[in-house]
């Protein structure tokens, strides 16, 4: 979705991607879908080490499962419980209709690619959006 971006905080992250996911129809109700993230976020941090996190919301306020990915020029802390400076977010969102498989799926994919340094030094050198769609593309036909 967006490389390079000035984002410094989890809060930051989550609500400029629920706001464009919004804006492009995806959700019923932003509220509800950032909602859904922290209710999960609460559970157990999303930070994955590697400098990743994949918080993802299961709710009926998503109309159509998305998956997001934002880069940031300056690390930053996901939460107080993980001290891994995060690089990149994943978001994903998926309607609680199909949160038994969809989301579990996505997550795999992604993170299947992410164990791989080759492919996350290439994911964080990506300097635009165009370049991180390309590169991110093969997870997407990974999920469908």
């Amino acid at each position: 979705m967006l490389a390079g971006t000035e984002l410094d905080s989890r809060e930051a992250v989550i609500d400029y991607v629920a706001t464009a996911a919004d804006g492009a129809g995806l959700l019923a109700s932003k509220d509800e879908f950032v909602e859904a993230v922290y209710r999960r976020e609460e559970e157990i941090s999303t930070s994955i080490g590697h400098g990743i996190a994949i918080p993802h919301g299961k709710t009926d306020a998503v109309k159509e499962a998305f998956m997001a990915f934002v880069s940031v020029k300056k690390p930053f802390c996901w939460d107080e419980n993980s001290k891994d400076k995060i690089l990149g977010v994943f978001l994903i969102g998926v309607p609680q209709s199909k949160a038994d498989t969809l989301h579990l799926k996505a997550i795999a994919a992604i993170s299947k690619r992410l164990i791989n340094d080759e492919f996350r030094s290439e994911l964080f050198a990506c300097r635009n959006s165009e370049e991180a769609y390309r590169l991110l593309d093969e997870i997407d036909q990974g999920i469908k």
